[in-house]
Formats: structure tokens, C-alpha cells, sequence
């Protein structure tokens, strides 16, 4: 196994091991009233949902910007 595999793996089981215990810790109720629709949502679903949503959107910015910068190079 290559070191970044091992890292990759050390990583994720950090973050498994994060999103549990903020799940278990925060069992306050949000109410999100937004115009037509009342939500309820429980503190660690939500924080973990932000965290969730802010890497993929990391990720998704990241692969765009070394792609085009790459496609740039190559030309």
C-alpha cells in the first residue's frame, strides 16, 4: 500500500469517527422557517451536513481550477 492509500484511509475513518460523535452530542432542535415550510433539523445533522457540503464544494472548485490550469499549460 502506498503511503497517500494509508493516509487516505487514516483520514476517512477520522472523519467517520467526527461525524458520530457530533451526531451523538448535539441533539438540540433547530427550527428553520423559511417562507412557505417550517423545518426541524437537529444541531449535529445540520453542522455535519455544512461540513459535508463545504468539502464537496472545495473538491468540486479544486478539480475545476488544476484542470483548467492544466488545459492551459498543455496549449
Amino acid at each position: 500500500m502506498s503511503f497517500s492509500l494509508i493516509l487516505l484511509l487514516v483520514f476517512i475513518g477520522l472523519l467517520a469517527i467526527y461525524s458520530f460523535s457530533l451526531l451523538a452530542l448535539n441533539k438540540n432542535i433547530i427550527h428553520l422557517d423559511l417562507l412557505f415550510i417550517e423545518i426541524d433539523f437537529q444541531l449535529g445533522g445540520l453542522v455535519l451536513i455544512c461540513i459535508c457540503l463545504g468539502i464537496l464544494i472545495a473538491c468540486v472548485l479544486e478539480i475545476l481550477y488544476f484542470s483548467l490550469k492544466r488545459k492551459n499549460k498543455s496549449e
